[in-house]
């Protein structure tokens, strides 16, 4: 190799490793004797195990015979968590069992009627977006019938912020449930409306969210189980998940009907009928009345 020396040593191999000798035998670790009972003494045993070690049998007179204590078992984070939630819910309960009876009180004297307002001719309509004026629903709601009243619920503090919903009274029963099964899922102002029928005074039987009751499929949870198609909700049907075809009704309709139109044999079907209608328990009140969506709340 034609190098310097100094760089030549770099590249000579290590010299051989130094030779130990064959690896000598350990000797096995030597265990201690089972402790010997009297029947084992008088017994001719045979030669010990290599390396010491013995069976077993020998410690068998060795082992506990009392009956093992009873098992101490504390509570699982599953049971604190199912404690919590039922104490949580003990005390909602007496908390809101005043209110619910002034409630229903205020919904016994109402006789149907709030502020002047006929709710038997009146139309929630919830999920506003807060720029619509009172002008610009108006004009959207009057073209299903005449309206008597119309008020946009404002913020107490702030009376200029909407709070998103509204009630409107129309002059005449037959034009409210037109609108009823028409305006559902309208879109206002870039946003899907959803209406339904005043039942804070016209179910006897109805509470409002703030008391434990309410409607919509908004907040079942989290974003895989809440409703995010526009339009009422009926837990008793699947969601569409399809645009509405020709002669079907908008998206969520639970009142199904193909024949089209506003008519009595197709299209829409209309307000829930006396006896509980889609809702069950929460349905309209006697007399073939209908009920509201979000009044008295």
């Amino acid at each position: 190799m034609m190098m310097p020396p100094h760089i030549r040593a770099t590249f000579m191999p290590n010299p051989p490793l130094e030779s130990m000798g064959p690896a000598q035998k350990r000797r096995p670790k030597t265990y201690c004797d089972a402790p010997e009972d009297d029947a084992s003494k008088s017994k001719k045993t045979g030669p010990r195990v290599k390396g010491g070690i013995s069976g077993l049998a020998s410690w068998v007179v060795q082992f506990e015979r009392t009956a093992p204590p009873a098992k101490q078992t504390g509570p699982t984070p599953k049971s604190i968590k199912q404690a919590r939630g039922k104490r949580k819910a003990t005390k909602t309960t007496e908390r809101l069992a005043p209110l619910i009876e002034a409630y229903r009180t205020e919904q016994q004297d109402c006789a149907g009627e709030f502020n002047g307002m006929n709710c038997y001719n009146t139309l929630f309509v919830g999920r506003l977006a807060y720029e619509v004026t009172e002008r610009k629903l108006l004009r959207e709601m009057e073209s299903f019938g005449p309206v008597k009243d119309l008020k946009i619920v404002h913020d107490k503090k702030d009376t200029a912020k909407s709070r998103g919903c509204a009630f409107v009274e129309y002059d005449n029963e037959e034009d409210m449930k037109r609108a009823y099964r028409a305006a559902d899922a309208m879109r206002i102002e870039g946003r899907n409306i959803v209406v339904d029928v005043e039942r804070g005074h016209t179910v006897p039987n109805w509470l409002p969210r703030r008391l434990g009751g309410g409607l919509g499929g908004t907040r079942l949870g989290g974003k895989e189980k809440n409703i995010t198609t526009p339009g009422r909700f009926d837990p008793s049907k699947p969601q569409v998940s399809r645009p509405p075809q020709m002669g079907e009704g908008p998206p969520n309709d639970r009142y199904g009907g193909g024949g089209g139109g506003y008519g009595g044999g197709g299209g829409y079907g209309g307000p829930p009928q006396s006896g509980g209608g889609y809702y069950g328990n929460n349905g309209p009140p006697p007399n073939d009345r209908h009920g509201g969506g979000g009044g008295g709340g």
